[in-house]
């Protein structure tokens, strides 16, 4: 029985082994949870209740994490290390491109082809090695994600590029103003992969900012 903070754990994602998407996967003290529930902040007494019934009654190996805006219960699984590896899907890089190109049209559109140009260097100067393999901004405006390859970026190249796009964001238009209109763009992606990606950004160090 274990109550834990994000600067005790690692959390990854996983694919299913039957179902086409990820699992995210708490590692703590070289043991591995896998995410049962999740509570809002000012449900603490339900998510302590609940955590309680599964140990102290019930007798499983849980976790229950405390995150200033949440709190997770995650139950003991055993699971192949090796597939702890971060490995980004396709819908990650889909979801990205996508949101770029949503924000850059919204700079052309309503602070014209200067500003454009603008966000345009500075996406480029700060993620160069993520914007590089994709061919430049052009190749990222260029590409169809619905029906094209997008980027193999992995993880954390999508986390410096979410990031900058916050930031840039902010710049021109500020703060959390723009977040909506971006996310919108995401309502394109065919199936179930809007569902897969925000699960991942919802898990990820960006939450805060995106969600």
């Amino acid at each position: 029985m274990f109550l834990l903070t994000p600067e005790d754990v690692d959390i990854t994602n996983i694919q299913h082994p039957k179902q086409p998407k990820k699992i995210p996967i708490l590692s703590y003290q070289e043991r591995n949870f896998r995410l049962l529930s999740v509570f809002h902040a000012s449900q603490g007494e339900e998510a302590h209740a609940e955590w309680r019934e599964l140990t102290d009654n019930q007798g499983k190996a849980c976790v229950l994490l405390e995150e200033p805006h949440r709190f997770s219960l995650w139950r003991l699984v055993n699971i192949d290390k090796s597939l702890l590896d971060p490995v980004a899907p396709v819908a990650y890089s889909k979801a990205c491109v996508l949101m770029i190109q949503s924000m850059y049209g919204d700079v052309e559109q309503l602070l014209g082809a200067k500003q454009a140009k603008k966000f345009g260097e500075s996406l480029a100067l700060n993620v160069q090695k993520q914007m590089k393999e994709a061919g430049g901004l052009g190749g990222v405006l260029r590409t169809n994600p619905l029906s094209e390859v997008p980027p193999r970026w992995e993880e954390d190249d999508l986390s410096a590029v979410l990031l900058e796009l916050h930031r840039l964001g902010c710049k021109f238009f500020g703060r959390s103003k723009f977040v909506s209109r971006t996310l919108a763009s995401l309502n394109a992606l065919p199936g179930n992969d809007k569902a897969v990606f925000l699960s991942w950004l919802q898990m990820s160090l960006l939450a805060e900012l995106w969600v």
